[in-house]
């Protein structure tokens, strides 16, 4: 069953409503695996797996977690969360699914990717790999969520939307577990693709004129010595151990960093910087994703309510 949410979120928080389909035959168990690197993701699962919960046995858990690859070859059904890293999979979710145990190929597996701007044809490239390995398609979602990077290097009273999740967030997330309750897509998707994104060739200069550009800032990575506590959070939570404390301070190395930019948002001192000017930018940190995962739950809340007021006229 789905394990406590990070969140303190719980089945028992979203009331069930007619958005939601009463499925004949649902999977019997479905696990929900995500990789995020600030959290964005991470809220898009626990809120998943709190729709599912109560419908079917559900697990949700991080790739990071040892047991995920064997709770994966537990599930019927597998979903895959994944933020969009410059219009790529998130290098931590394809080496997920390069080492996923043998017993668990010709599941179906659904797709969902968080994104800041864009997704380019990231899902589509995972799908791929997942055909490949011998797997079954069964839908793939796009989600935007706050922006981690952008955040970082622009002030953050120009770009205050992206701290939030898209308008319709609660309405998007609802659809999907619907969509995995019904097996609509599930049961008929057959060995279903992603199709290539129109916009795919005007993508390719902005890689080469910004994103691959952007990409060398993990190379930049500055620590503010004065506002450094040496907790270490920054060593202990990077999943590349990109950081290092040596006998000279803070150490980062550029080459293993994806650039998920977890130290810079959840440095409790805000000492580490992509652009020291921007120091005091608003973070992406864990009260902020908390507040957001929350306001999703009470629109739940609010939409059953309502629902059920119109049901009983």
């Amino acid at each position: 069953m789905q394990k406590a949410s990070r969140f303190g979120l719980s089945a028992q928080e979203v009331r069930v409503n007619g958005r939601i389909v009463e499925p004949s035959s649902p999977p019997s168990s479905v696990g929900v695996f995500y990789f995020s690197g600030v959290g964005g993701t991470r809220v898009v699962a626990e809120i998943l797996g709190v729709r599912l919960s109560g419908r079917t046995n559900c697990e949700v858990l991080s790739i990071e977690e040892k047991e995920a690859a064997s709770a994966a070859a537990r599930a019927d059904s597998i979903v895959l969360c994944y933020p969009t890293y410059f219009l790529k999979p998130a290098p931590a979710m394809v080496e997920f699914v390069l080492n996923l145990p043998g017993e668990t190929r010709n599941r179906k597996v659904a797709l969902i990717t968080t994104y800041e701007l864009y997704t380019g044809n990231s899902n589509r490239r995972l799908a791929r790999l997942l055909r490949e390995r011998g797997f079954t398609m069964a839908g793939a979602y796009e989600l935007r969520s706050p922006g981690t990077d952008v955040t970082c290097v622009i002030p953050d009273r120009l770009c205050g939307w992206l701290y939030r999740f898209e308008r319709h967030f609660p309405d998007k997330i609802a659809k999907i577990a619907q969509s995995i309750l019904s097996q609509t897509e599930w049961a008929n998707s057959g060995e279903r693709i992603p199709g290539l994104k129109w916009y795919t060739p005007f993508a390719w200069p902005l890689q080469v004129l910004f994103l691959d550009g952007f990409i060398r800032w993990k190379d930049r990575m500055k620590v503010l010595d004065e506002r450094c506590s040496g907790c270490d959070l920054c060593v202990r939570d990077c999943h590349r151990s990109a950081w290092h404390r040596t006998d000279k301070g803070l150490e980062h190395r550029g080459a293993p960093c994806d650039l998920c930019l977890r130290c810079v948002h959840h440095c409790p001192g805000r000492a580490i910087v992509l652009k020291p000017r921007l120091k005091d930018n608003k973070r992406l940190n864990k009260s902020l994703y908390q507040a957001l995962a929350q306001e999703a739950l009470e629109a739940f809340e609010s939409r059953g309510a309502t629902n059920n007021k119109r049901e009983i006229e």
